[in-house]
């Protein structure tokens, strides 16, 4: 049961007698209320105990949480904590305020109390059953991210002084365990004629694009899928490379981490040494700045992938078709077989 004040437990308040400095007992069923008297209210806790020393323990930790909270925070309600937590994200990524943009508008339409609730009033079993609401039908993942967004924004609460203790209970509400990940990967030969299909000099297109014909840039599409499953490289790092990151003295070719900003490298692989070769032929003598033209090569592929009756390969796929060859054959930076 939660702390009342008095206006709004007067009733209460009349049938309990004082025991000790703010504990008192119920003269009906012997229960014990903590009472404390702060900023000029009265607030009544019932302690949910009818044993004595069950309940000075219960009256000290009640009282060490009203300490916690600041005065003027006692009348802040879910929709001021929603408002005052997206104060303080500014510095977030604009992709991660997308995503926390959409779970906050989930929680103000599907919560089970009113956004006028008070946020001291708010149980676990609330955000038990609004993590059930929007979890539900969805992956694990999307479960498990409005999950967190939950108990990081009570968890601003208390940080705030809002509240003592933070509602959410971790051991109640669980995280969904993950789905197991099935990734579609090409075969060598499949991937060959990927790359070729997107070379083919012409096919028809949907009426009023290009002209009929393929887009200019198809060599440029198909060189960057054919480096992404050759180099077994992300997307987001071959867009990053450069020419002078490539190594032919030494045979290595150096990266960024898009995410992390980590250097790592990898050697040039004997059956990348082709490609490499015919894009320096093509760029010039002494090429300098990006290898490469484009950025993705998604609609390609799922152009190809289609007309080719194959399954819908993304540029992830064509990066784990490599690393699961190399991985097959055992393969380390230093010593790697050939094709």
């Amino acid at each position: 049961m939660k702390t009342k004040t008095e206006g709004k437990n007067r009733g209460t308040f009349a049938l309990l007698e004082n025991v000790a400095p703010n504990l008192f007992r119920h003269r009906e069923n012997q229960s014990y209320w903590g009472v404390r008297k702060l900023e000029g209210k009265r607030f009544v806790h019932a302690l949910e105990t009818v044993d004595r020393k069950t309940a000075d323990g219960k009256l000290a930790e009640w009282l060490g949480d009203l300490k916690k909270v600041d005065p003027g925070n006692r009348d802040m309600t879910l929709a001021m904590l929603l408002e005052k937590y997206e104060s303080t994200r500014i510095e977030i990524a604009d992709s991660t305020r997308v995503g926390e943009s959409g779970r906050i508008a989930k929680f103000r339409e599907l919560f089970p109390r009113p956004m006028e609730t008070l946020v001291a009033r708010v149980l676990n079993s609330d955000i038990a059953t609004w993590v059930g609401l929007v979890g539900q039908g969805k992956r694990s993942s999307t479960r498990n991210q409005f999950r967190a967004f939950a108990r990081a924004l009570f968890d601003f609460a208390v940080s705030d002084t809002v509240i003592a203790k933070n509602p959410f209970d971790p051991k109640i509400i669980r995280k969904a365990k993950k789905e197991p990940i099935i990734r579609l990967i090409p075969s060598s030969q499949e991937f060959e004629k990927i790359g070729a299909e997107i070379r083919q000099p012409s096919w028809k297109l949907e009426k009023g694009r290009h002209g009929g014909q393929r887009p200019a840039f198809q060599h440029d599409s198909a060189d960057f899928a054919e480096f992404l499953g050759r180099a077994g490289i992300g997307q987001a790092e071959a867009v990053g490379l450069n020419w002078e990151d490539i190594d032919n003295a030494h045979e290595v070719i150096h990266y960024r981490r898009k995410k992390t900003q980590r250097a790592f490298s990898t050697p040039i692989f004997p059956w990348l040494k082709p490609l490499l070769e015919k894009l320096r032929v093509e760029a010039g003598p002494n090429p300098r700045g990006p290898v490469f033209k484009i950025k993705n090569v998604k609609n390609a592929l799922r152009g190809a992938t289609q007309r080719l009756g194959l399954p819908h390969f993304t540029q992830r796929n064509l990066r784990a078709m490599r690393i699961k060859r190399l991985w097959e054959q055992g393969a380390g930076l230093t010593h790697l077989k050939s094709e």
